[in-house]
């Protein structure tokens, strides 16, 4: 008895041994700082990771998340205060221990003023070292739905919230990159030291796109019930003075959709409350985090119980994505050549906000009132002066030996002269002037030996100067003697009239610049409903000539005492860069660092409704970026493509060399069916001569060679004559041999 307990004692004891190793072999079958190796070593299967880190990259345009720019570790397994989370190595979290739940409600009587429900910190804050960062947020859907309520219905917005929240994340300074944004930074890098500028600037804008405008460095988690309504603004404006009122019947309407008690709710009269129901035009009711919500028998207590299942993000905070670039997170680096990567990067964030920038009056009681507005620029007066367009043309000039014309695409003629010029009474005023550059490898071949040719590889540059003008009126101008403005797009920005890139109908594109389309038409008839008012262009060369006053006036120049004359004589330089009154700036491209803007009506586009945000890269993918520095093996069939190591291609240039050594007598420049038949023709040219020299030596041997006899060729006559054998040519002096037979 006692030999079987010891036996079954034994057999426990390997079994729990067994169950140890298989654990520790799946543990180390895990990588080393993945989260679900915490579960064994700290013996808790309960954990949880979590989930609402900072560290990620953030659009703060539209208020979304980015790709992942920091590494994340778990190797420490640290966990929250209260052990119920696993986190990174590089967070540090705050447990926000009081359980007081948060209620307000706000009033915003203009879209401009509404703040994001969830992001309002990296908004409000993050862009303070950028130029243009009052568009934050602006194109998120959050933003659109309420600007779209408040100009359709005519309302004012409230919002009612109650928020609970449990932690703080924050992300440590100095946490290494992850290694896909590291690396694009890194190939970035390389194009500046390399001096490929125009790559760096693609990549950059690249980068924005893919990765944000900013890192999120601390995020609030927790959860929130929130109640958006839209009311009349001629009820707002009966309770201008006692805005109050109009927040606290906001919170009962509230509290009454969520069975909140009395002692929550702010005290406001039953006939309060129902004018305030009886001017609502739309509400709306999110819930962020916890359980989901249920019209029917949903209460805040079952709301609260449930909240620790599910933290979400309810609030954000960061810092501009350069902020990453570091010496110290890109010690590869010179520290010169971190600074310029800095640069590249603010640029292409900085772009991305000029590029969603639309100015205009955002007054909504304003007659000029502009839909698409994000930014106000006090064009809310109505213009004065329409302005008479006189079309565009471009000159380009090429240098240097290219097979191929740069200039192809880049001429441009104006419709109204078919020339290279401005109609009468019309001044050509500079937009740009830039310079596309190329190179194409040449093959040469030359005579070097009786029968070989010898062939190399030169490389030919070439360039075209290009410069863009457009045609200004100066003086009085007969009526429709100018073109109609149908807008203007390039390869990578839309038509705010078409919102394509297109023309509308009835306009034709000219092409300036190096990819710009502008649309015209000489139709008044049935193009005017299409265009819209035009005020110039100015550029970082020259101003807008519209923007100095009374230019028509004759008597203008004869003065020398006013500030108008003497830009007016300064030229486009020195003219000042901006729009008439009345008249909004638009970006129209960006060509070598040269900002382009256009003048239009303040209230043009209203029309066609919100603009959709415009994404990077600006521009088109320069060709420098498509140079080979790597060998390749390729597969007969070209499927199969191989890098060669520097080993394989010290080889096969060897036998490349060795073979076109071999060939160089076939001609290598000529194709395979003539090096053939050169080489038939010189092995028969060599059999035809070998065969003469050889005919011609024996015939050499058999004249000359010596005779043997046993008796003498001559003798006399006998009764028996011998035959007679005849040699050479027949004439009358013969020899006659006699031979003896």
């Amino acid at each position: 008895m006692a030999c079987r307990k010891g036996n079954f004692l034994v057999l426990i004891l390997w079994m729990l041994d067994l169950a140890i190793a298989t654990q520790e072999s799946r543990t180390d079958s895990i990588p080393a700082g993945d989260p679900r190796r915490c579960h064994s070593i700290l013996n808790d299967k309960n954990l949880i990771r979590y989930e609402s880190l900072p560290g990620n990259g953030w659009d703060n345009l539209m208020n979304k998340d980015a790709g992942i720019v920091v590494n994340f570790n778990f190797s420490k397994c640290k966990t929250t205060d209260d052990g119920r989370y696993i986190v990174p190595d590089t967070i540090y979290t705050i447990p926000i221990k009081s359980s007081r739940v948060e209620t307000y409600a706000e009033l915003f009587d203009h879209w401009t003023n509404y703040t994001s429900t969830t992001s309002r910190s990296i908004n409000v804050g993050a862009g303070l070292t950028l130029t243009h960062f009052g568009i934050s947020g602006k194109f998120s859907s959050e933003s659109e739905s309420i600007k779209s309520h408040q100009v359709d219905d005519k309302s004012t917005t409230t919002r009612v919230q109650v928020r609970y929240v449990r932690y703080t994340a924050k992300l440590q300074p100095d946490t290494p990159l992850h290694p896909t944004f590291k690396s694009r930074l890194l190939s970035i890098a390389a194009h500046i030291q390399l001096n490929n500028t125009n790559m760096a600037t693609y990549e950059s804008e690249l980068l924005v796109r893919d990765f944000g405008t900013h890192v999120v460095t601390s995020v609030d988690a927790g959860a929130a019930l929130v109640q958006v309504d839209e009311i009349k603004s001629t009820f707002s404006r009966d309770y201008s003075s006692s805005k109050s009122k109009i927040s606290a019947s906001a919170s009962a309407s509230f509290f009454s959709v969520f069975k909140i008690s009395s002692s929550y709710a702010h005290q406001t009269t039953k006939e309060m409350i129902d004018q305030y129901l009886g001017n609502r035009s739309h509400s709306r009711v999110e819930t962020y985090g916890g359980p989901i919500f249920k019209p029917v028998n949903f209460s805040l207590n079952d709301w609260g119980d449930k909240i620790g299942d599910d933290l979400v993000p309810l609030d954000r905070a960061g810092d501009p994505l350069f902020f990453l670039i570091t010496p110290y997170s890109l010690p590869e680096l010179p520290n010169s050549v971190v600074y310029k990567l800095i640069q590249s990067v603010k640029t292409a964030i900085e772009m991305y906000y000029k590029f969603n920038i639309y100015r205009g009056c955002t007054n909504i009681d304003s007659p000029n009132f502009s839909f698409q507005a994000n930014v106000d620029d006090g064009t809310c007066k109505a213009p004065s002066t329409n302005f008479t367009f006189g079309g565009v043309y471009q000159k380009c000039n090429r240098n240097g030996g290219l097979s191929r014309n740069l200039c192809s695409g880049l001429d441009q003629k104006n419709p109204l002269t078919g020339d290279y010029s401005c109609p009468p009474n019309y001044e050509a005023v500079l937009i740009q002037e830039s310079t596309r550059s190329s190179s194409e490898s040449v093959h040469k071949c030359h005579r070097c030996w009786l029968f070989a040719h010898c062939c190399n590889d030169h490389t030919v540059y070439g360039s075209a100067t290009y410069s863009a003008y457009w045609c200004v009126a100066r003086g009085s101008v007969p009526e429709q003697s100018g073109f109609l403005f149908g807008g203007l797009y390039t390869n990578t920005v839309s038509n705010p009239v078409t919102r394509s890139r297109q023309c509308p109908l009835y306009f034709y594109p000219l092409n300036i610049g190096n990819d710009m389309k502008v649309c015209v038409s000489d139709d008044y008839e049935l193009g005017y409903e299409f265009s819209v008012p035009f005020a110039g262009f100015y550029s970082c060369r020259s101003g807008n000539p519209l923007m100095i006053g009374s230019k028509s006036d004759s008597n203008l120049l004869k003065s020398t005492h006013t500030l108008d004359s003497y830009l007016t004589l300064s030229g486009s330089g020195k003219w000042p860069k901006g729009c008439p009154n009345g008249y909004s700036q638009h970006l129209a491209t960006v060509e070598n660092s040269c900002e382009i803007n256009y003048c239009v009506k303040a209230d043009a586009f209203s029309p066609r409704g919100l603009p959709p945000v415009r994404q990077p890269p600006f521009m088109e993918i320069p060709a420098e970026g498509f140079t080979d520095s790597s060998s390749y093996s390729i597969s007969d069939d070209g499927l199969i493509w191989k890098i060669m190591t520097p080993e394989e291609a010290d080889t096969s240039k060897s036998a490349s060399t060795s073979s076109s050594d071999s060939e160089s007598s076939e001609n290598p420049g000529l194709s395979k069916g003539v090096v053939a038949g050169i080489s038939i023709i010189a092995t028969i040219a060599c059999i035809v001569a070998a065969s003469a020299i050889i005919v011609k030596y024996r015939k050499y041997k058999s004249l000359y060679r010596p005779l043997k006899m046993s008796a003498p060729l001559y003798r006399e006559k006998t009764t028996n004559s011998p035959s007679r054998v005849q040699y050479g040519s027949q004439n009358e002096h013969q020899t006659e041999i006699l031979v003896e037979t």
